[in-house]
């Protein structure tokens, strides 16, 4: 039986981390919806420059949230040289969870709803001490799955990075360098938690390793494993509320067209959140997710073959 719990009232001040970068015109449409937010606590990290053309736009970028209007505590992670996106993003979190026990936290490509900042301060406050759910989503890649649903969010298996928000206490479960993988009982821990287990586990296997040796440069990845390896799940809302739009050539990992970027956003009704009546996965979104996304079904592979020989140019 699904509860109707309304976790709005009691307002809280969470804090938000933004990871801003050389993309000033996306920097500027973040900025606009925190200016109609206008939170009381503001966290705004950036990598450092490759070289000194990149130094200029970057500080193009910088200067934007030099300009907040209302009253807000805003700290700043500048980095004076380039670490790269993994270090940054990690650094950031660590930085920001030294002062606070909850985040939301965007990076520059996200353009949230409304609907997202009041979804996730209710989801950290309803969450807070239950230790399977570590984190909570802000995008739904595909709310056609459950767009009749009662109830407003899901959980999953998967955590997704575009726009999110997690506890201190969950972060400090964060396996930076995948030392979970050479745990010999590993493949049994990864079939026990998916649905389609010999094949996804095999993916995931593959896929983390080449993490782990750099091939692959991801620390969400490592995020993603934390949870695999704790049998923890995200919060999904019903419908999407984040918009990634950062698919040019500036983007670090989101390169080109890919099928699940620039989904439409709609709100949901926060002020009288339906939950689900059990904490206990989405096996039809993350079948999607999984077939979809990562490790792929072989009609999915199919379908893209068809598509790029006959209708793409």
């Amino acid at each position: 039986m699904t509860q109707n719990t309304n976790n709005i009232v009691e307002k809280r001040e969470t804090a938000i981390l933004v990871f801003i970068y050389n993309r000033p015109d996306f920097t500027i449409q973040i900025f606009k919806q925190l200016e109609k937010l206008k939170p009381a606590k503001l966290y705004i990290a950036s990598d450092g420059a490759k070289n000194e053309k990149e130094r200029t736009i970057i500080e193009e970028s910088r200067s934007i949230f030099n300009t907040i209007s209302w009253e807000c505590d805003a700290k700043y992670n500048y980095s004076d040289r380039n670490i790269g996106l993994r270090k940054r993003i990690v650094s950031g979190i660590d930085w920001a969870f030294k002062e606070e026990e909850q985040l939301i936290i965007l990076e520059d490509d996200c353009l949230p709803h409304p609907d997202f900042f009041p979804f996730c301060e209710a989801m950290l406050g309803k969450y807070k001490e239950n230790e399977r759910i570590m984190t909570i989503n802000g995008c739904n890649l595909n709310p056609s799955i459950s767009l009749n649903n009662k109830e407003t969010y899901f959980y999953s298996r998967y955590a997704n990075s575009w726009g999110w928000a997690t506890w201190r206490s969950a972060w400090q479960h964060f396996d930076s360098e995948l030392s979970g993988l050479k745990n010999p009982e590993m493949n049994s821990i990864l079939k026990s938690h998916f649905t389609s287990p010999i094949r996804t586990t095999l993916y995931w296997k593959y896929k983390l390793n080449e993490v782990r040796s750099n091939r692959i440069n991801s620390w969400a990845f490592r995020w993603m494993f934390t949870l695999f390896v704790n049998k923890a799940l995200a919060i999904v809302p019903r419908n999407n509320l984040i918009r990634n739009i950062g698919s040019d050539s500036r983007s670090t990992n989101t390169k080109g067209k890919l099928h699940f970027m620039n989904i439409p956003m709609s709100g949901i009704n926060v002020t009288d959140i339906v939950d689900p009546a059990d904490v206990y996965p989405d096996n039809i979104y993350d079948s999607w997710v999984e077939n979809s996304i990562y490790s792929k079904s072989f009609k999915f592979r199919l379908n893209w073959i068809i598509r790029k020989i006959f209708f793409q140019p």
